[in-house]
């Protein structure tokens, strides 16, 4: 069974496995740049420490991953290949870094889309709108929030990743990040959020849908919101993502 990784562009997967260049592009110092270059929505092979993997990039925001990951879980059901879980990966916003700082690793439990549901022109009420998202058997219905698969459950699934390697987080994902210190604190208060991304809980839903564990480890890039020049570096965060596969004992 396979593991696959995904990330929203081609830098983050390039800092992700460093081993990994796609077929076609340069594998040498310029390698990075490149990457800015690779195709989203390809599911490639990733030779793994313990058996082969594959990767994906998603492209930037909810659509996108949402596309993505119905697109490459749609390829692998047709070529037979099962997977042990997803893990989405990348760069994060956090609301506060003095309980998240900067290249933080952080393993999201709960992911939330705060712009579902009943928009009244000052919030946005998922329990107010008549249509949940999605209604599982024997589940509760899923409006805007996603709980993520715990260690344990992951280990069941053949992951295996220790918590202590990783700060546990909740995370808004967004289509509009948030650029105004109102709109940072009113998200942190209103949902109790760590982090804000634009990926996190479309890949998630779209595995749950799928019954296939999901696996969300962000590195955090900057402060949600206005943010001074010593609360943000987007270069650290990215090579600091070198660190997740040897943290899951992949590499």
């Amino acid at each position: 069974m396979c593991l696959m990784f995904c990330a929203a562009t081609g830098r983050e997967l390039a800092a992700l496995v460093p081993h990994f260049t796609p077929p076609g592009f340069p594998a040498d110092e310029e390698r990075t740049e490149a990457a800015e270059g690779w195709p989203e929505m390809v599911v490639w092979p990733l030779s793994l420490k313990r058996g082969q993997g594959l990767c994906c990039i998603l492209g930037v925001g909810p659509v996108n991953a949402a596309l993505a990951m119905g697109k490459a879980l749609a390829s692998c059901d047709r070529s037979g290949t099962p997977l042990r879980a997803v893990c989405v990966t990348g760069l994060a916003g956090a609301f506060d870094l003095g309980a998240f700082p900067l290249y933080s690793m952080c393993m999201v439990y709960e992911e939330i889309w705060p712009e579902y549901g009943l928009n009244d022109g000052q919030s946005v009420t998922a329990g107010a709108f008549g249509f949940p998202q999605w209604r599982p058997e024997g589940a509760q219905p899923v409006r805007e929030r996603l709980r993520l698969p715990s260690v344990e459950q992951l280990a069941s699934a053949g992951v295996r990743c220790r918590e202590s390697d990783f700060l546990p987080a909740r995370s808004l994902t967004v289509a509009g990040v948030s650029a105004s210190f109102a709109r940072a604190a009113d998200m942190r208060v209103r949902y109790r959020a760590d982090l804000e991304n634009m990926e996190g809980f479309a890949v998630a839903y779209a595995c749950a849908r799928h019954n296939v564990p999901c696996l969300e480890l962000r590195c955090v890039s900057n402060k949600v919101g206005p943010r001074a020049k010593d609360e943000k570096d987007f270069p650290g965060a990215l090579r600091s993502l070198s660190r997740i596969l040897p943290a899951l004992n992949l590499i």
